[in-house]
Protein backbone atom coordinates (compact mmCIF):
# COMPACT_ATOMS: atom_id res chain seq x y z
CA UNK A 1 0.00 0.00 0.00
CA UNK A 2 2.88 2.37 0.73
CA UNK A 3 4.30 2.68 -2.84
CA UNK A 4 0.77 2.90 -4.28
CA UNK A 5 -0.13 5.78 -1.96
CA UNK A 6 3.15 7.53 -2.75
CA UNK A 7 2.45 7.32 -6.49
CA UNK A 8 -1.06 8.67 -5.97
CA UNK A 9 0.17 11.47 -3.77
CA UNK A 10 2.76 12.34 -6.42
CA UNK A 11 0.06 12.68 -9.05
CA UNK A 12 -2.13 14.84 -6.82
CA UNK A 13 0.82 17.10 -6.03
CA UNK A 14 0.88 18.23 -9.66
CA UNK A 15 -1.12 21.32 -10.77
CA UNK A 16 -4.70 20.49 -11.87
CA UNK A 17 -4.04 21.45 -15.50
CA UNK A 18 -1.09 19.02 -15.63
CA UNK A 19 -3.20 16.27 -14.10
CA UNK A 20 -5.87 16.91 -16.74
CA UNK A 21 -3.26 16.56 -19.48
CA UNK A 22 -2.17 13.24 -18.02
CA UNK A 23 -5.78 12.03 -17.79
CA UNK A 24 -6.37 13.15 -21.40
CA UNK A 25 -3.42 11.15 -22.68
CA UNK A 26 -4.51 8.03 -20.81
CA UNK A 27 -8.23 8.28 -21.62
CA UNK A 28 -8.24 9.62 -25.17
CA UNK A 29 -10.00 7.25 -27.62
CA UNK A 30 -7.02 7.26 -29.99
CA UNK A 31 -4.78 5.94 -27.22
CA UNK A 32 -7.18 3.11 -26.43
CA UNK A 33 -7.81 2.07 -30.01
CA UNK A 34 -6.55 -1.36 -31.05
CA UNK A 35 -5.53 -1.76 -34.68
CA UNK A 36 -6.63 -5.08 -36.16
CA UNK A 37 -6.05 -6.60 -39.59
CA UNK A 38 -7.36 -4.98 -42.81
CA UNK A 39 -7.69 -1.61 -41.03
CA UNK A 40 -10.33 -2.83 -38.59
CA UNK A 41 -10.10 -1.40 -35.10
CA UNK A 42 -11.59 -1.79 -31.65
CA UNK A 43 -11.23 -0.13 -28.25
CA UNK A 44 -9.81 -1.51 -25.02
CA UNK A 45 -9.96 0.83 -22.00
CA UNK A 46 -9.10 -1.75 -19.36
CA UNK A 47 -5.62 -0.38 -18.66
CA UNK A 48 -6.85 3.22 -18.77
CA UNK A 49 -9.66 2.54 -16.30
CA UNK A 50 -7.13 1.73 -13.58
CA UNK A 51 -7.21 5.51 -13.00
CA UNK A 52 -10.72 5.22 -11.62
CA UNK A 53 -9.59 2.83 -8.88
CA UNK A 54 -6.80 4.95 -7.39
CA UNK A 55 -8.78 7.20 -5.07
CA UNK A 56 -11.96 9.27 -4.95
CA UNK A 57 -10.42 12.57 -6.07
CA UNK A 58 -8.65 11.05 -9.06
CA UNK A 59 -11.82 9.13 -9.92
CA UNK A 60 -13.89 12.33 -10.17
CA UNK A 61 -11.19 14.29 -12.02
CA UNK A 62 -10.50 11.49 -14.51
CA UNK A 63 -14.22 10.80 -15.00
CA UNK A 64 -14.82 14.40 -16.08
CA UNK A 65 -11.99 14.21 -18.62
CA UNK A 66 -13.21 10.83 -19.90
CA UNK A 67 -16.72 12.19 -20.46
CA UNK A 68 -15.38 15.16 -22.36
CA UNK A 69 -13.19 13.06 -24.65
CA UNK A 70 -15.48 10.06 -25.16
CA UNK A 71 -18.84 11.07 -26.60
CA UNK A 72 -21.22 8.16 -27.17
CA UNK A 73 -23.91 7.61 -29.79
CA UNK A 74 -26.69 5.04 -29.45
CA UNK A 75 -28.36 3.82 -32.65
CA UNK A 76 -31.69 2.00 -32.88
CA UNK A 77 -32.54 0.25 -36.13
CA UNK A 78 -35.29 -2.19 -37.21
CA UNK A 79 -32.76 -4.53 -38.88
CA UNK A 80 -30.85 -7.12 -36.90
CA UNK A 81 -28.17 -7.40 -39.60
CA UNK A 82 -27.43 -3.65 -39.51
CA UNK A 83 -24.91 -4.02 -36.68
CA UNK A 84 -22.94 -6.61 -38.65
CA UNK A 85 -23.06 -4.49 -41.82
CA UNK A 86 -21.90 -1.34 -40.03
CA UNK A 87 -19.08 -3.20 -38.28
CA UNK A 88 -17.82 -5.28 -41.22
CA UNK A 89 -18.51 -3.20 -44.33
CA UNK A 90 -18.26 0.16 -42.59
CA UNK A 91 -15.27 -0.68 -40.37
CA UNK A 92 -17.08 0.98 -37.46
CA UNK A 93 -15.97 -0.23 -34.02
CA UNK A 94 -19.08 -1.21 -32.02
CA UNK A 95 -18.64 -0.66 -28.28
CA UNK A 96 -21.89 -2.13 -26.97
CA UNK A 97 -24.63 -4.15 -28.66
CA UNK A 98 -27.73 -6.16 -27.84
CA UNK A 99 -29.40 -5.96 -24.44
CA UNK A 100 -26.53 -3.98 -22.94
CA UNK A 101 -26.96 -1.33 -25.63
CA UNK A 102 -30.71 -1.18 -24.86
CA UNK A 103 -29.82 -0.28 -21.26
CA UNK A 104 -27.05 2.18 -22.15
CA UNK A 105 -27.76 5.75 -20.95
CA UNK A 106 -24.45 7.63 -21.29
CA UNK A 107 -24.99 8.61 -24.92
CA UNK A 108 -25.11 12.23 -26.11
CA UNK A 109 -27.01 11.41 -29.31
CA UNK A 110 -29.84 8.95 -29.89
CA UNK A 111 -30.33 7.92 -33.52
CA UNK A 112 -33.70 6.31 -34.20
CA UNK A 113 -34.12 4.74 -37.65
CA UNK A 114 -37.62 3.64 -38.63
CA UNK A 115 -38.84 1.88 -41.77
CA UNK A 116 -42.39 2.54 -42.89
CA UNK A 117 -44.64 0.98 -45.51
CA UNK A 118 -42.08 -1.66 -46.42
CA UNK A 119 -41.76 -5.26 -45.30
CA UNK A 120 -38.08 -5.71 -44.51
CA UNK A 121 -36.48 -9.05 -43.59
CA UNK A 122 -35.73 -9.10 -39.88
CA UNK A 123 -37.83 -6.00 -39.21
CA UNK A 124 -39.87 -6.00 -36.02
CA UNK A 125 -38.10 -5.52 -32.70
CA UNK A 126 -35.62 -2.66 -32.59
CA UNK A 127 -31.90 -3.45 -32.38
CA UNK A 128 -29.44 -1.14 -30.64
CA UNK A 129 -25.72 -0.56 -30.69
CA UNK A 130 -23.37 2.06 -29.28
CA UNK A 131 -20.39 3.74 -30.94
CA UNK A 132 -18.14 6.70 -30.30
CA UNK A 133 -18.80 10.05 -31.96
CA UNK A 134 -15.27 9.79 -33.40
CA UNK A 135 -16.53 6.95 -35.62
CA UNK A 136 -19.76 8.60 -36.77
CA UNK A 137 -18.30 9.63 -40.18
CA UNK A 138 -17.57 5.95 -40.88
CA UNK A 139 -21.15 5.05 -39.95
CA UNK A 140 -22.81 7.74 -42.06
CA UNK A 141 -20.52 7.05 -45.04
CA UNK A 142 -21.50 3.38 -44.79
CA UNK A 143 -25.14 4.46 -44.90
CA UNK A 144 -24.37 6.70 -47.91
CA UNK A 145 -22.92 3.74 -49.80
CA UNK A 146 -25.80 1.50 -48.78
CA UNK A 147 -28.27 3.96 -50.29
CA UNK A 148 -26.28 4.08 -53.54
CA UNK A 149 -26.21 0.29 -53.66
CA UNK A 150 -29.98 0.09 -53.13
CA UNK A 151 -31.37 3.16 -54.89
CA UNK A 152 -34.54 4.51 -53.34
CA UNK A 153 -33.98 2.78 -50.00
CA UNK A 154 -33.86 6.02 -48.02
CA UNK A 155 -37.26 7.19 -49.22
CA UNK A 156 -38.79 4.48 -46.99
CA UNK A 157 -36.78 5.47 -43.93
CA UNK A 158 -37.32 8.06 -41.23
CA UNK A 159 -34.59 9.22 -38.86
CA UNK A 160 -34.80 11.10 -35.59
CA UNK A 161 -31.63 12.61 -34.14
CA UNK A 162 -32.08 13.47 -30.47
CA UNK A 163 -29.39 15.32 -28.55
CA UNK A 164 -28.96 14.39 -24.89
CA UNK A 165 -27.00 15.63 -21.90
CA UNK A 166 -26.48 12.34 -20.05
CA UNK A 167 -24.59 13.69 -17.05
CA UNK A 168 -26.33 16.87 -15.88
CA UNK A 169 -28.79 16.27 -13.00
CA UNK A 170 -32.46 16.41 -13.93
CA UNK A 171 -32.99 19.59 -11.91
CA UNK A 172 -30.29 21.53 -13.84
CA UNK A 173 -30.26 22.98 -17.36
CA UNK A 174 -29.18 20.53 -20.06
CA UNK A 175 -26.25 21.48 -22.26
CA UNK A 176 -24.30 20.03 -25.23
CA UNK A 177 -21.40 22.17 -26.36
CA UNK A 178 -21.59 23.69 -29.84
CA UNK A 179 -18.53 21.82 -31.12
CA UNK A 180 -19.99 18.55 -29.83
CA UNK A 181 -23.32 19.25 -31.55
CA UNK A 182 -21.45 19.73 -34.82
CA UNK A 183 -19.52 16.45 -34.32
CA UNK A 184 -22.74 14.60 -33.61
CA UNK A 185 -25.08 16.05 -36.22
CA UNK A 186 -23.14 17.13 -39.31
CA UNK A 187 -21.87 13.65 -40.34
CA UNK A 188 -25.52 12.85 -41.11
CA UNK A 189 -25.24 15.21 -44.06
CA UNK A 190 -24.14 12.05 -45.91
CA UNK A 191 -27.63 10.58 -45.44
CA UNK A 192 -29.77 11.83 -48.34
CA UNK A 193 -33.40 11.67 -49.48
CA UNK A 194 -34.96 10.33 -46.31
CA UNK A 195 -38.72 10.14 -46.00
CA UNK A 196 -38.39 12.27 -42.89
CA UNK A 197 -35.54 13.58 -40.75
CA UNK A 198 -36.27 15.08 -37.34
CA UNK A 199 -33.63 16.90 -35.31
CA UNK A 200 -34.63 17.31 -31.70
CA UNK A 201 -33.53 16.67 -28.14
CA UNK A 202 -32.99 18.14 -24.73
CA UNK A 203 -31.21 20.49 -25.15
CA UNK A 204 -32.58 21.48 -28.54
CA UNK A 205 -29.98 21.57 -31.35
CA UNK A 206 -28.71 25.01 -32.23
CA UNK A 207 -30.74 26.27 -35.21
CA UNK A 208 -27.67 27.16 -37.31
CA UNK A 209 -26.25 23.66 -36.91
CA UNK A 210 -29.61 22.05 -37.75
CA UNK A 211 -29.86 24.28 -40.85
CA UNK A 212 -26.30 23.36 -41.89
CA UNK A 213 -27.19 19.67 -41.58
CA UNK A 214 -30.21 20.09 -43.84
CA UNK A 215 -28.12 21.93 -46.42
CA UNK A 216 -25.64 19.05 -46.49
CA UNK A 217 -28.45 16.50 -46.83
CA UNK A 218 -29.90 18.46 -49.75
CA UNK A 219 -26.65 18.28 -51.74
CA UNK A 220 -26.89 15.56 -54.34
CA UNK A 221 -23.96 13.12 -54.69
CA UNK A 222 -21.83 13.44 -57.84
CA UNK A 223 -23.28 11.73 -60.91
CA UNK A 224 -21.78 8.43 -62.15
CA UNK A 225 -20.12 10.36 -64.97
CA UNK A 226 -18.42 12.77 -62.55
CA UNK A 227 -17.29 9.87 -60.37
CA UNK A 228 -15.73 8.13 -63.37
CA UNK A 229 -14.07 11.35 -64.56
CA UNK A 230 -12.59 11.97 -61.11
CA UNK A 231 -11.28 8.41 -61.01
CA UNK A 232 -9.60 8.90 -64.39
CA UNK A 233 -8.03 12.16 -63.22
CA UNK A 234 -6.65 10.58 -60.07
CA UNK A 235 -5.41 7.51 -61.96
CA UNK A 236 -3.43 9.76 -64.29
CA UNK A 237 -2.02 11.66 -61.31
CA UNK A 238 -0.97 8.38 -59.73
CA UNK A 239 0.66 7.23 -62.97
CA UNK A 240 2.76 10.41 -63.06
CA UNK A 241 3.94 9.80 -59.50
CA UNK A 242 4.74 6.18 -60.38
CA UNK A 243 6.91 7.34 -63.29
CA UNK A 244 8.77 9.70 -60.95
CA UNK A 245 9.50 6.84 -58.56
CA UNK A 246 7.17 8.17 -55.84
CA UNK A 247 5.59 4.76 -55.46
CA UNK A 248 3.94 5.02 -52.04
CA UNK A 249 2.44 8.38 -53.01
CA UNK A 250 1.12 6.77 -56.21
CA UNK A 251 -0.53 3.96 -54.22
CA UNK A 252 -2.28 6.53 -52.03
CA UNK A 253 -3.59 8.36 -55.12
CA UNK A 254 -4.80 5.05 -56.55
CA UNK A 255 -6.65 4.44 -53.27
CA UNK A 256 -8.39 7.79 -53.73
CA UNK A 257 -9.18 6.84 -57.34
CA UNK A 258 -10.92 3.69 -56.10
CA UNK A 259 -12.84 5.79 -53.61
CA UNK A 260 -13.99 8.15 -56.36
CA UNK A 261 -15.95 5.25 -57.92
CA UNK A 262 -17.25 4.12 -54.49
CA UNK A 263 -14.86 1.23 -53.96
CA UNK A 264 -13.28 1.35 -50.52
CA UNK A 265 -9.85 -0.23 -49.98
CA UNK A 266 -9.16 -1.22 -46.39
CA UNK A 267 -5.97 -3.17 -45.96
CA UNK A 268 -6.45 -6.28 -48.10
CA UNK A 269 -10.22 -5.85 -48.25
CA UNK A 270 -12.05 -4.20 -51.09
CA UNK A 271 -15.65 -3.12 -50.50
CA UNK A 272 -17.46 -2.54 -53.80
CA UNK A 273 -20.48 -0.28 -53.45
CA UNK A 274 -23.08 1.31 -55.73
CA UNK A 275 -23.34 -1.30 -58.51
CA UNK A 276 -26.86 -0.15 -59.37
CA UNK A 277 -25.78 3.49 -59.18
CA UNK A 278 -23.43 2.88 -62.13
CA UNK A 279 -25.75 0.41 -63.87
CA UNK A 280 -27.21 2.76 -66.46
CA UNK A 281 -26.51 4.32 -69.82
CA UNK A 282 -24.42 7.41 -69.28
CA UNK A 283 -25.44 10.78 -70.71
CA UNK A 284 -22.61 13.17 -69.82
CA UNK A 285 -19.45 13.52 -71.90
CA UNK A 286 -17.00 11.93 -72.36
CA UNK A 287 -19.09 8.87 -71.44
CA UNK A 288 -22.33 9.64 -73.29
CA UNK A 289 -23.94 6.47 -74.65
CA UNK A 290 -21.65 4.14 -72.71
CA UNK A 291 -22.59 1.66 -69.99
CA UNK A 292 -21.66 2.88 -66.51
CA UNK A 293 -20.89 -0.57 -65.09
CA UNK A 294 -18.60 -1.42 -67.99
CA UNK A 295 -16.77 1.90 -67.74
CA UNK A 296 -16.22 1.35 -64.04
CA UNK A 297 -15.02 -2.22 -64.70
CA UNK A 298 -12.47 -0.92 -67.22
CA UNK A 299 -11.16 1.59 -64.68
CA UNK A 300 -11.00 -1.11 -62.01
CA UNK A 301 -8.85 -3.31 -64.26
CA UNK A 302 -6.55 -0.39 -65.08
CA UNK A 303 -6.15 0.49 -61.40
CA UNK A 304 -5.32 -3.11 -60.52
CA UNK A 305 -2.72 -3.26 -63.31
CA UNK A 306 -1.14 -0.02 -62.08
CA UNK A 307 -1.24 -1.16 -58.46
CA UNK A 308 0.51 -4.39 -59.45
CA UNK A 309 3.18 -2.35 -61.23
CA UNK A 310 3.69 -0.28 -58.08
CA UNK A 311 4.22 -3.39 -55.96
CA UNK A 312 6.51 -4.82 -58.63
CA UNK A 313 8.65 -1.68 -58.41
CA UNK A 314 8.67 -2.02 -54.63
CA UNK A 315 9.59 -5.72 -54.99
CA UNK A 316 6.74 -6.48 -52.60
CA UNK A 317 6.01 -9.88 -54.06
CA UNK A 318 3.38 -10.94 -51.52
CA UNK A 319 1.23 -7.84 -52.06
CA UNK A 320 1.68 -8.11 -55.81
CA UNK A 321 0.64 -11.76 -55.76
CA UNK A 322 -2.36 -11.04 -53.54
CA UNK A 323 -3.85 -8.17 -55.59
CA UNK A 324 -3.03 -9.74 -58.93
CA UNK A 325 -4.52 -13.13 -58.06
CA UNK A 326 -7.56 -11.49 -56.49
CA UNK A 327 -8.50 -10.03 -59.88
CA UNK A 328 -7.46 -13.11 -61.83
CA UNK A 329 -9.57 -15.37 -59.58
CA UNK A 330 -12.58 -13.06 -59.90
CA UNK A 331 -12.28 -13.16 -63.69
CA UNK A 332 -11.88 -16.93 -63.66
CA UNK A 333 -14.99 -17.30 -61.50
CA UNK A 334 -17.00 -15.03 -63.78
CA UNK A 335 -15.98 -16.93 -66.91
CA UNK A 336 -15.76 -20.46 -65.53
CA UNK A 337 -12.02 -20.57 -66.18
CA UNK A 338 -11.13 -22.14 -62.85
CA UNK A 339 -10.53 -25.44 -64.62
CA UNK A 340 -6.77 -26.01 -64.64
CA UNK A 341 -7.14 -27.99 -67.87
CA UNK A 342 -8.17 -24.94 -69.89
CA UNK A 343 -5.62 -23.86 -72.44
CA UNK A 344 -4.17 -20.35 -72.19
CA UNK A 345 -6.13 -19.45 -75.32
CA UNK A 346 -9.37 -20.59 -73.68
CA UNK A 347 -8.66 -18.66 -70.48
CA UNK A 348 -7.73 -15.37 -72.16
CA UNK A 349 -10.63 -13.00 -72.89
CA UNK A 350 -9.26 -11.13 -75.86
CA UNK A 351 -12.59 -9.39 -76.55
CA UNK A 352 -12.55 -7.75 -73.12
CA UNK A 353 -12.22 -3.95 -73.54
CA UNK A 354 -9.23 -3.78 -71.15
CA UNK A 355 -7.61 -6.97 -72.46
CA UNK A 356 -4.12 -5.44 -72.60
CA UNK A 357 -4.37 -4.38 -68.95
CA UNK A 358 -5.57 -7.85 -68.00
CA UNK A 359 -2.51 -9.27 -69.75
CA UNK A 360 -0.28 -6.97 -67.69
CA UNK A 361 -1.95 -8.19 -64.50
CA UNK A 362 -1.25 -11.80 -65.50
CA UNK A 363 2.35 -10.95 -66.35
CA UNK A 364 3.12 -8.95 -63.20
CA UNK A 365 1.49 -11.56 -60.98
CA UNK A 366 3.57 -14.24 -62.71
CA UNK A 367 6.72 -12.28 -61.85
CA UNK A 368 5.69 -12.35 -58.18
CA UNK A 369 5.25 -16.13 -58.28
CA UNK A 370 8.59 -16.53 -60.02
CA UNK A 371 10.35 -14.41 -57.38
CA UNK A 372 8.62 -16.41 -54.63
CA UNK A 373 9.88 -19.66 -56.14
CA UNK A 374 6.60 -21.02 -57.57
CA UNK A 375 7.71 -21.65 -61.14
CA UNK A 376 4.68 -23.79 -62.04
CA UNK A 377 2.18 -21.05 -61.21
CA UNK A 378 4.42 -18.46 -62.86
CA UNK A 379 4.54 -20.56 -66.02
CA UNK A 380 0.76 -20.94 -66.20
CA UNK A 381 0.16 -17.21 -65.77
CA UNK A 382 2.88 -16.27 -68.25
CA UNK A 383 1.33 -18.51 -70.91
CA UNK A 384 -1.96 -16.63 -70.55
CA UNK A 385 -0.12 -13.29 -70.48
CA UNK A 386 1.53 -14.21 -73.79
CA UNK A 387 -1.89 -14.72 -75.39
CA UNK A 388 -2.93 -11.26 -74.22
CA UNK A 389 0.43 -9.66 -75.12
CA UNK A 390 1.77 -11.66 -78.10
CA UNK A 391 4.31 -9.01 -79.11
CA UNK A 392 5.75 -8.35 -75.67
CA UNK A 393 9.38 -9.51 -75.67
CA UNK A 394 9.62 -9.33 -71.87
CA UNK A 395 6.79 -11.82 -71.47
CA UNK A 396 8.48 -14.20 -73.91
CA UNK A 397 11.80 -13.87 -72.10
CA UNK A 398 10.30 -14.59 -68.68
CA UNK A 399 8.29 -17.49 -70.03
CA UNK A 400 11.46 -19.00 -71.45
CA UNK A 401 13.15 -18.62 -68.06
CA UNK A 402 10.55 -20.83 -66.35
CA UNK A 403 10.12 -23.32 -69.18
CA UNK A 404 10.28 -26.98 -68.23
CA UNK A 405 13.72 -28.32 -69.11
CA UNK A 406 13.61 -31.65 -70.97
CA UNK A 407 16.66 -33.91 -71.01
Amino acid sequence: MGPHNNETSGLLSLPPEIRDQIYSIILHPNNNRITLSSEYSDYDYRAAFVLFRLNRQIYHEARDVFRKLNVFVRVETPWSEAVHHVNIAGHVPILVRGARADRFTDHSLHVLIEAQEVAAPGQGNMHSFVMLADDLPLFTKSWFYWDLSYPGMNQWLSMTLSLRDPYTPSWDERHVRREVQRRLLLPFGDVKSLRRCNVAGDPKPQPKIAAELRELQAQRPPSPEKCLAECMRLKSEGNELLQKGEIHAALEIYRRAWLAIHIVIKGRQRHVHAEDFFGKELVEEPFAGKNGKLERMNLRIQLVANTCLAYLKLRDWEELKFWGMRTICLMRQATGANDNHLTPEEEALLTFPSAVQVGKIYYRTAVAYKELGDRDQARRLLRVAQVYLPSDATVKKDLASVAIKIG
